[in-house]
């Protein structure tokens, strides 16, 4: 199975000699990720597989049971069942379609290295969303109203994105961040976000990091201009 759930760091061990060894995987999955008003905590059942996710302490609640690539999540709001989210996997193992408790159904087109390309809303038959991508970063995408497909335009710091996080997952055509963030949703940006703008407007968001030990990044800092930062921040633990 692709990088679903867990977030795999790559750090290359160099022996005495001077000679290349293999390289060493350390493995991290998430378990919460959130900012100041949402934050959300996953659990994962032996197979590795969403198992739970767990908004701000029970305040919503998706629990998952999955048949293959297929998954069923019962959507609790404030204690009151809502109804089922479902999930579908493609072949490649990312999401290829997912529907609310209404019945409103998403559908996800990938190229064929898994970079996300394309979202729909399949009930409506509406593309919502498109992305670019080059050398493995997401350098633009578009969210489509009805008054027209509005760009975002993004720049990349020349750091490695070890954890695999999704700073630029938000506002996609209403999918939310939380499914980009444990994997759902494609393969994340090679390297880390630098800048990213609305095409023709002068606001810019800078983004810097925090990591832990190993490289696995633990919070971001949002700036637009200047202002005050919005922080989101991640936790992780071991993979086995």
């Amino acid at each position: 199975m692709k990088k679903l759930f867990y977030a795999i760091a790559m750090l290359a061990v160099v022996c005495l000699s001077g000679c290349e060894e293999p390289e060493v995987k350390i493995q991290k999955r998430l378990i919460m990720c959130g900012d100041e008003w949402d934050k959300y905590a996953f659990s994962y059942n032996a197979d590795g597989k969403l198992a739970m996710v767990n908004r701000n302490e029970g305040e919503r609640t998706w629990t998952f049971t999955w048949t293959g690539n297929e998954a069923t999540a019962k959507y609790v709001k404030d204690g009151e069942e809502k109804g089922n989210w479902t999930f579908k996997l493609g072949a490649n193992g990312f999401l290829s379609e997912q529907a609310n408790e209404y019945g409103d159904t998403w559908g996800f087109t990938y190229d064929q290295e898994g970079y996300l390309t394309q979202i729909v809303r399949k009930d409506r038959d509406a593309v919502k969303a498109n992305c670019v991508w080059q050398n493995g970063n997401l350098v633009k995408w578009s969210r489509i109203k009805d008054s027209g497909e509005e760009w975002k335009i993004q720049s990349f710091l020349d750091e490695d994105n070890i954890a695999g996080i999704f700073p630029d997952a938000t506002d996609k055509a209403d999918v939310p961040r939380w499914m980009f963030e444990v994997g759902m949703c494609g393969k994340p940006s090679a390297k880390l976000l630098d800048q990213a703008t609305w095409e023709g407007s002068g606001a810019i968001a800078v983004h810097t990091y925090v990591k832990d030990a190993d490289g696995f990044v633990i919070k971001v800092s949002k700036v637009y201009d200047g202002g005050d930062p919005e922080i989101y921040e991640y936790s992780w633990q071991p993979a086995n």
